[in-house]
């Protein structure tokens, strides 16, 4: 594990097709981390919203490169990631309702290496929105957590076995 600080280059995307991970490219990401409903115990609130205490809520839209590459295997320990083709991976995986795994690597100083920040979790997330721009050559996808997974993603240093 390196300490310092980092850039969006060392940083990849890796989500199971059902079989194994596979590292797409992204361009882009939302916000990463796990978001808690805050509770305000006036009537009035209580009116308008209702939360179940200590439950989180994730979601974020990536963007990246449009292509139809060939599957790549995913990547291990500090080797830079061998993409698989985004629309190879992401069109499957759209609408289903299959909790599947997921990571965004976060290399610190160069590619991630066990030890370095990781969020996600197995058989937690779904991919509820992919589309394409053509003439930019470029997609966009939604992934938000899915109903009856077992763990909500979280942050940790070791790399992600599929699930599902």
């Amino acid at each position: 594990m390196t300490t310092g600080r980092t850039v969006g280059k060392h940083t990849h995307f890796a989500i199971s097709d059902g079989t194994q991970m596979r590292d797409i490219p992204v361009t882009s990401y939302g916000s990463v981390g796990l978001n808690y409903a805050e509770q305000d115990v006036t009537a009035l609130q209580e009116a308008v919203s209702s939360v179940l205490n200590g439950q989180g809520s994730f979601s974020t839209t990536i963007t990246g490169p449009f292509d139809n590459k060939a599957l790549a295997t995913g990547c291990t320990s500090g080797n830079i990631p061998v993409l698989s083709g985004s629309h190879t991976v992401l069109s499957g995986l759209n609408g289903s309702q299959t909790p599947r795994s997921f990571g965004i690597y976060v290399g610190i100083q160069g590619p991630w290496t066990t030890g370095d920040p990781v969020f996600g979790a197995a058989t937690c997330a779904i991919i509820t929105g992919y589309t394409v721009d053509p003439a930019a050559g470029t997609y966009s996808a939604k992934l938000a957590l899915a109903a009856g997974r077992t763990q909500d993603p979280s942050w940790g240093t070791a790399q992600l076995a599929v699930s599902s």
